[in-house]
């Protein structure tokens, strides 16, 4: 071996060990050639699990999946030039849903930069402001100047991907030849420094004594947003229901499968926001996160006009409608174990027991009917929902899936997760994101719901389970192209413009998808082939075809039965 080679691999133990010091327990490799001595060094590292993805937008997704899953920090590597940039997707997902995940990018060295070198891009602060910090790492020496600088950077830069507001970090490693480390050398021991400590952000009693004196006694409505925790979504019930406030959330919260029920929970305000009576707006809103999934509910908000407190916690100032009064910036979980404490007279039970009560009827139409007809979309989602079993994973791809639950869904008595790609609402990398979540959990039952234009989209993401023997259920909602563009103004386009522009069917049997990589495959048309489908633990895909057309006369139908509910309640 070389003196370079001894100095790169005791440089580089060092930055794996770093990560093992900060958290990280997984790793996804993305192979190639420049970074090939950090991949040996991290697949040999006994205490990181390593997965390996030849495809790097899939391999990042993945990653991200098994972040959301986890909670933990999660490392992507990949090789120089266009490897690193087939990250950038998941990476702006990662930054908008702040998930810590820990961008490994390696490099040609500095002569090699900007001389015509094969496979060699400008890797320079590559994903702009969607990192929160990114680092050009110095060549590899292994002094003991070098490697505590490579120990210390490491942790750094993995310590403020964990830190609120989480999110993604750049690591970029310029590399010379020869590139095999040697495997024989031991990581260099750094006693000196192993892990960082850090708090959570907190009000002061006097702070949380102004905070709530105007809370006292006033008819509050609690609208929660973002990503948030079974447990944070039960904490957050049981606060509600001690001072009487009906709660509004998305599908993300957890709030309807979270262990707790109370009827103060209104699962279905995205149909009947928009027919209530003015008598039943709130003195104030208290907003949690960021908002909700349902565009109603926003339009409900931004022409309400009435004082809003909203609790920033991961300080973005991310407030689209830019119409809070009060702005707090505290952990949620602290922030609701202090409200306790305080002596909050509740809302008045007669408004409350109106949000309840029409929230009860429109709930009636909303319930599963018992039908001998083929399946709908709505029903398809509601009987998955449903069919969830204790401590398991739902993956929400964006579009419609989402907005059936959220919509349709119903409170459940016991804990489950929900997971789904808020933050860029794209659809891309939903398929593999789903795929990193269920390789988390093997043990439990996940599952995807997702439209077939998102299938397509990443059909490369379902080689992880065939690979790594993930148990994914991908329910596949066919509705044969763009659907949720039937139910926009884009459906008033002459059919001409409309299909081939927004309806984009793709006229592809995925029987034969599944078999490509190796999945169990299933059509189904009646409630109780799905519920059967759904009862088994294997890597498979089971399609319901649906019509465009029919869907949105659906909903229109329920729409129209919440309005005359909400007419008839203020009558």
């Amino acid at each position: 071996m070389t003196n370079y080679q001894e100095e790169m691999t005791d440089y580089l133990n060092t930055v794996v060990d770093a990560l093992y010091q900060q958290g990280v327990r997984q790793a996804v490799i993305s192979p190639g050639s420049r970074s090939t001595p950090l991949a040996l060094l991290l697949h040999r590292y006994e205490l990181i699990e390593t997965t390996v993805g030849v495809d790097e937008r899939s391999a990042a997704f993945f990653a991200l999946g098994k972040s959301l899953s986890s909670q933990e920090p999660v490392v992507l590597l990949c090789t120089s030039g266009t490897a690193a940039a087939n990250y950038y997707p998941a990476i702006c997902e990662a930054f908008e849903s702040c998930i810590p995940l820990i961008v490994l990018t390696t490099d040609r060295p500095h002569e090699l930069r900007h001389v015509g070198a094969p496979q060699t891009m400008d890797q320079q602060a590559l994903y702009g402001n969607h990192v929160k910090a990114f680092l050009d790492f110095s060549l590899p020496e292994n002094s003991e100047e070098m490697l505590n600088y490579a120990f210390w950077q490491t942790s750094r830069l993995t310590s403020l991907a964990k830190q609120n507001p989480r999110g993604p970090v750049q690591l970029n490693f310029p590399l010379r030849e020869p590139l095999l480390p040697d495997l024989e050398r031991q990581v260099p021991d750094m006693t000196h420094f192993k892990v960082v400590i850090s708090g959570v952000k907190s009000l002061s009693k006097e702070q949380l004594n102004q905070l709530a004196q105007p809370l006292s006694g006033k008819k509050i409505l609690v609208v929660i947003g973002g990503v948030h925790t079974p447990k944070e979504a039960k904490e957050l019930l049981q606060v509600a229901q001690r001072f009487n406030w009906p709660v509004i959330a998305d599908p993300l919260v957890n709030a309807l499968n979270c262990g707790f029920q109370t009827d103060l929970y209104i699962s279905h305000a995205d149909l009947m926001i928009p027919f209530i009576s003015k008598e039943m707006n709130p003195d104030l809103v208290l907003r949690i996160g960021s908002y909700p999934i349902s565009k109603e509910v926003m339009l409900y908000l931004k022409k309400l006009k009435k004082p809003t407190y909203w609790l920033d916690e991961m300080e973005h100032f991310a407030d689209m409608l830019k119409q809070s009064d009060v702005i707090i910036q505290s952990d949620l979980s602290q922030f609701l174990e202090m409200l306790k404490e305080v002596n909050l007279t509740p809302s008045t039970a007669d408004w409350t027991n109106r949000w309840v009560s029409i929230h009860t009827a429109v709930s009636d139409i909303c319930s599963l009917k018992e039908t001998n007809h083929s399946l709908t979309e709505i029903e398809v989602s509601q009987i998955v929902f449903r069919q969830m079993t204790p401590y398991s994973q739902l993956f929400l791809s964006n579009s419609l899936s989402i907005r059936h639950i959220d919509r349709f869904a119903q409170s459940l008595p016991y804990e489950f997760q929900v997971f789904g790609n808020r933050g860029v609402n794209g659809i891309d990398g939903i398929v593999s994101s789903a795929m990193g979540m269920a390789s988390c959990q093997a043990n439990h039952q996940s599952v995807l719901l997702t439209g077939d234009l998102t299938l397509y989209h990443d059909m490369n993401g379902m080689l992880w389970a065939k690979q790594q023997n993930i148990p994914l259920t991908i329910v596949l909602l066919n509705n044969q192209g763009g659907g949720i563009f039937s139910y926009l103004p884009q459906q008033t386009l002459d059919k001409s413009d409309f299909e081939p522009l927004f309806g984009t069917p793709l006229e592809i049997d995925f029987k034969d998808v599944a078999q490509l990589y190796g999945a169990s495959y299933d059509l189904v048309s009646t409630k109780e082939e799905l519920e059967t489908c759904l009862n088994r633990h294997v890597f498979q895909l089971i399609e319901i075809r649906t019509n465009r057309d029919a869907n949105v006369s659906e909903l229109e139908q329920i729409k129209n039965k919440v309005k005359e509910i909400c007419v008839n309640e203020v009558e």
